[in-house]
């Protein structure tokens, strides 16, 4: 054997089992008392157990185990990897850097910072759309109404309390230019679920709902509201778009038991749109569904109109010929 000083087992090991005797050894290989005892034919009489690889690696020649410092960890401690390795940073004192808190999943999308309009903003908006500028107010207040500034321009926003869709227009009305993939184009949404009806959860207290196709329609919705002294009974819901057709399962609850007025563009999109609206309606059990019906609209330019934001510009001699328009809301 050997003279030289024997290798002490790694102080790692020491506490492990209060029963054991770990004995020192003298060689590569050269064999100690196992540490688990009661494994072994009388009680390992004959030792059977050997450190090497400077005290990083052992065998059990009686059971035939292998041990790295994890595994033995493990066996003696009765612990799982993630808790030996735990434990054997502690003897050692390596500490972990901290870890940063995930970050939270923000509610919406990304948004530039909303707020209430100018009143150069305002009457702007009115001017150029026919709204009255107390209707704008009131939509304000209710919660559709923001404006801000995107990409340099100012703009309006229509949303409601549940805050996942967003839709910008240009306040000057013009389009937002193309940008990567996105073509030119005279709205931008942003979040997702565009088969939601914007408002329905605000519509719980009303018996009638207005049905809009698209964001300015919305807002010809509420100052028709207005004008014909409806607050107390009607409510206005968009939907942006008539490609939608499918309405989202969880918002059809929301009409059962009311009288719903669909307003769609007087187009062959807007009608098929509507009866697909009206079909899935009556199926949630609205009290009933109608369609306002906008063809025969003369715009004050003399142009054709085709949806309810036309109507707020409609040619006065339109209005004295066509009665429909007299009174718009439900």
């Amino acid at each position: 054997m050997s003279s030289a000083k024997p290798k002490e087992w790694p102080r790692i090991y020491a506490p492990f089992n209060s029963t054991a005797r770990l004995i020192s050894c003298r060689s590569l290989f050269s064999a100690a008392r196992s540490p688990f005892p009661s494994e072994h034919r009388n009680g390992d009489a004959n030792p059977s157990f050997s450190v090497f690889d400077d005290g990083r690696r052992a065998k059990d020649f009686a059971t035939g185990e292998h041990f790295d410092v994890f595994d033995f960890v493990c066996k003696a401690c009765g612990c799982k990897t993630a808790e030996a390795i735990r434990f054997v940073e502690k003897r050692l004192g390596i500490t972990r850097p901290e870890r940063k808190p995930a970050a939270t999943q923000t509610a919406g999308p990304k948004l530039p910072p909303l707020r209430a309009g100018t009143p150069d903003e305002l009457r702007e908006l009115a001017d150029r759309r026919g709204f009255a500028i107390e209707a704008l107010r009131l939509a304000e207040s209710r919660g559709f109404l923001r404006f801000c500034t995107l990409w340099g321009n100012a703009a309006w926003c229509l949303k409601d309390a549940r805050g996942q869709l967003h839709e910008f227009r240009r306040v000057d009305g013009r389009k937002w230019p193309a940008y990567g993939r996105l073509p030119e184009r005279k709205a931008h949404c942003t979040g997702t679920g565009k088969a939601w009806p914007l408002g329905v959860l605000e519509s719980e207290p009303f018996p009638k709902i207005a049905m809009v196709e698209g964001a300015p329609d919305c807002l010809a919705a509420i100052h028709f509201i207005l004008l014909e002294k409806k607050l107390e009974t009607v409510a206005p819901v968009a939907i942006l778009g008539a490609s939608n057709h499918r309405l989202a399962p969880e918002a059809l609850a929301h009409f059962k038991g009311k009288l719903v007025c669909l307003y769609p563009h007087a187009d062959e999109a807007g009608r098929k749109a509507a009866r697909e609206w009206a079909r899935q309606l009556k199926e949630a059990e609205a009290a009933r569904v109608t369609a306002f019906d906008f063809s025969g609209l003369v715009l004050v330019d003399g142009s054709e109109g085709k949806d309810f934001a036309d109507v707020c510009r409609m040619n006065a001699d339109c209005f004295e010929r066509e009665r429909k328009f007299w009174e718009v809301m439900p």
